[in-house]
């Protein structure tokens, strides 16, 4: 026979010479002339592989993993001899048809650990202990009843070069440590059919080129904590087919070049400052002032006119005109003004001024509260043209503030601005900086998120759960000849 050193030359040349070549050569036929075999693992016993008798399980390589994420593979039962047929081979590979009662498998394992094993329960592990390329040439249909998890330690790619589908009947939850980066050649088009909600917990800028446009058939509420600036280089429009309020707690400004206000019913009032211009005309039912001060005529005003005043004052206290001499007009505006009028008579005027004839008319008093500094103050302070009174998160110092609870800065001393996973959380813990941070692990102790005995290096002392004192025991699994009711052979465990 050829033995592992392929000396088969030397022996055909021995025996010609009548020689007996004895190296390489077994001198007992059932010996491996290789001396490959037997293994260490069955000196001194049976040759039967001892996968075939049950006394070791072949498995696949099944290492790394996630946490969090189950393989849900049980612990293979051992076979029972005779029911598994083993090949083994001299490098370690491993061919496994396995009928053992409900331990039934069928097993390809290569020396390395990567194989297929179909299971007793019909699962199929697919191991490859370094790459794994899988190449279709036509359709590839993948069907799953049950749940799936899918990870990558490294980074992922895929490539569609036609049309990509996804349907999900449930919830879409996507969770990125990092950046997420979208480029959208063409139109970007989304339904929601129901709720919206975007929490940003740092800036946000959106920039369109040519026209943006938002139609809302309900509600629009925009709550700004800080300042608004709205800069338009066109023109602005507001339209609102109800009521359209402006308040400001402190001071609200107006100007252009021409500014046009008007309505059925307006109303300006204040406690101080002017309206008016050198070149404005008013026009209006009645005209007052401020009232008299003390022991002034009741029902009077002070108001004070500057210029001329054409027309008919109810009384006159001065009448600086009627000091000038020859202004006879003036003169007599000013003797006449107390005068009540009786009937149709109209006294008469010098001929140098016949277009100004007096018509007297009875004066209409005012139908709407005098403007003074409590009907103003009224009106900024309660009703519906009040000032509103804004406030927004005032006290972002509080925990239950909303800053807060979406910003966990403070919490986590700069560290995180939201709530961490454990994953991140034992990565930054690896950093003895940040393990020695008093604020960081004390609010990751007071969030549940860290247990109070992360800095114990052995874990608390619970006792035994067996007894301290090993007992008798007796093997349970007879291999063999050796009969059940054998307690010949017993043994303690360490």
């Amino acid at each position: 026979m050829t033995t592992k050193d392929d000396n088969l030359s030397k022996r055909i040349s021995a025996r010609g010479e009548g020689k007996e070549l004895t190296e390489g050569v077994a001198k007992q036929g059932f010996a491996d002339a290789s001396g490959e075999y037997p293994k260490q693992e069955y000196f001194f016993g049976n040759s039967i592989n001892k996968a075939a008798k049950g006394e070791i399980v072949n498995e696949l390589f099944a290492g790394g993993g996630d946490f969090g994420v189950d393989t849900i593979l049980q612990d293979q039962n051992p076979s029972q001899f005779p029911y598994n047929q083993v090949q083994e081979t001299q490098s370690g590979h491993v061919i496994e048809i396995d009928d053992t009662p409900a331990g039934e498998r069928i097993l390809i394992r290569h020396r390395t650990g990567a194989g297929v094993e179909l299971r007793s329960d019909g699962s199929v592990l697919f191991s490859a202990v370094n790459k794994k390329v899988e190449v279709t040439g036509g359709d590839h249909t993948v069907i799953v009843e049950g749940e799936g998890n899918l990870v990558y330690k490294g980074n992922l790619n895929v490539r569609v070069t036609g049309d990509y589908n996804l349907q999900v009947d449930g919830n879409i939850n996507v969770t990125t440590a990092g950046n997420k980066n979208e480029i959208i050649n063409r139109n970007h088009t989304k339904t929601v059919n129901k709720n919206q909600n975007y929490t940003i917990k740092g800036n946000r800028g959106s920039q369109v080129v040519k026209t943006n446009t938002d139609t809302i058939l309900g509600g629009n509420n925009l709550l700004v904590k800080g300042n608004q600036k709205n800069f338009v280089e066109g023109n602005v429009e507001f339209t609102s087919g109800g009521s359209f309020v402006q308040t400001a707690g402190s001071e609200w400004a107006a100007s252009s070049q021409t500014t046009n206000i008007s309505g059925n019913f307006i109303s300006v009032m204040g406690t101080l400052g002017t309206i008016g211009g050198m070149g404005v005309d008013v026009y209006g039912k009645t005209f007052g002032g401020p009232p008299l001060g003390t022991g002034l005529p009741a029902g009077g005003s002070s108001a004070t006119f500057y210029g001329n005043l054409m027309g008919r004052a109810l009384e006159a206290i001065t009448a600086t005109k009627a000091n000038l001499a020859g202004n006879a007009v003036h003169a007599f505006y000013a003797k006449t003004a107390g005068t009540a009028p009786t009937g149709p008579k109209v006294p008469s005027v010098p001929a140098v001024y016949p277009e100004l004839t007096p018509q007297f008319i009875t004066p209409i008093p005012p139908t709407a509260p005098m403007p003074n500094a409590a009907t103003t103050m009224m009106h900024l302070t309660i009703g519906n043209y009040a000032v509103r009174n804004v406030q927004i998160d005032t006290d972002i110092e509080d925990p239950n503030s909303l800053i807060a609870q979406i910003l966990k800065t403070d919490d986590y001393d700069n560290l995180f601005e939201y709530d961490p996973s454990i994953h991140e959380i034992r990565s930054k813990l690896r950093d003895e900086n940040n393990l020695n941070n008093g604020k960081f692990t004390s609010n990751l102790v007071a969030a549940g998120k860290l247990s109070s005995t992360y800095r114990n290096i052995v874990p608390k002392k619970i006792g035994r759960t067996s007894p301290g004192t090993p007992s008798l025991r007796f093997g349970t699994k007879f291999i063999g000849n050796n009969p059940n009711d054998n307690k010949s052979k017993r043994f303690k465990p360490q």
